[in-house]
């Protein structure tokens, strides 16, 4: 394949369309996020790590997906998308925490947006996982383990996706212009039904999946899902359990990935867009050879089958 125009470094944010910021705060806390920001048109929520924020919610009258952010490794990456046809130019975000970007849709109508320079924010404590006495792995000695009641922590961003009605000629388009490499896929013979894909940061381990291509079951383009880093299997079911008392819609779980490895756990919002508990995700370097397996692989390992309404598109 060809150089790409540019590698993104991660994953930033989703910018999500709700008609009600109110409704949306109050599930993104229940989730596990905190608010870093808002104005009359959109709301910003962070985890507990250094990003000012992971997830904006732009009011609108109709759910469905506005944008996924992608960090641009320096701000000479800006310069390089831009000068791609349907590219917008530089300019800044004018959102609180700053920085810049360029933005352009790929031929599916997803909006994608790549920044760069936007302000951290101080880390905030965190609920540690606390040591584990599991068989003769013993590390907790002379102390005792409680979780709390609350909701689960969210750390980090750890992947988007969305549906297209061509697996293949998505992973071109993105790997041409933000330079992805395909991780697995799942797949009936020559027809691909997914592709999960990593950022290419050389020998530098990263997350076994940053963005999911997945094919459009009704030929519509959207929103598929998002994931956020926990610290481990007690911030899980914690989450769980407190998402559950609060009457969320939840969509699938608790189980662990095949391809990934994640121990997952999936809920929807209250327009039925899907959010991802996940923690001991697998990590990989630019050397690891894609996979390719069938549906019945790339499911999970154990827990509960997929339901059938999961990963439907919400619109772009």
């Amino acid at each position: 394949m060809s150089e790409p125009v540019v590698k993104i470094r991660d994953i930033a944010y989703v910018r999500l369309r709700v008609p009600d910021l109110d409704r949306m705060e109050a599930y993104l806390l229940d989730f596990g996020m905190e608010t870093s920001a808002r104005t009359d048109a959109a709301l910003y929520m962070r985890g507990t790590g250094a990003s000012h924020h992971l997830h904006i919610s732009e009011k609108a009258d109709e759910a469905g997906l506005a944008a996924i952010g992608f960090l641009a490794a320096d701000a000479a990456d800006l310069d390089r998308l831009a000068a791609m046809p349907g590219a917008s130019a530089v300019h800044g975000t004018g959102e609180p925490g700053g920085g810049r970007r360029v933005a352009i849709s790929d031929p599916w109508g997803n909006r994608i947006e790549l920044v760069h320079g936007i302000a951290g924010v101080e880390p905030r404590s965190q609920a540690e996982a606390g040591g584990l006495n599991l068989g003769r792995r013993v590390e907790r000695k002379g102390a005792v383990k409680r979780t709390g009641h609350r909701p689960a922590q969210v750390m980090r961003l750890g992947h988007a996706g969305i549906n297209v009605a061509d697996p293949d000629e998505a992973f071109a388009w993105y790997h041409r212009h933000f330079g992805i490499l395909k991780s697995d896929s799942i797949a009936m013979g020559d027809f691909a039904l997914a592709h999960f894909c990593r950022c290419d940061r050389g020998s530098q381990f990263t997350d076994h999946h940053t963005f999911l291509l997945a094919r459009s079951m009704d030929g519509t383009s959207g929103f598929n899902h998002v994931s956020y880093e926990v610290t481990g299997l007690d911030e899980i079911w914690v989450g769980h359990r407190y998402l559950a008392e609060r009457g969320y819609r939840h969509n699938w779980g608790i189980g662990r990935h095949t391809l990934g490895s994640q121990i997952f756990d999936y809920w929807r919002d209250p327009w039925g867009q899907i959010h991802e508990h996940y923690t001991d995700g697998d990590l990989l370097d630019a050397a690891c050879e894609p996979g390719v397996h069938s549906i019945e692989e790339g499911g999970s390992q154990w827990g509960p089958e997929m339901p059938p309404d999961f990963g439907r598109t919400v619109p772009s």
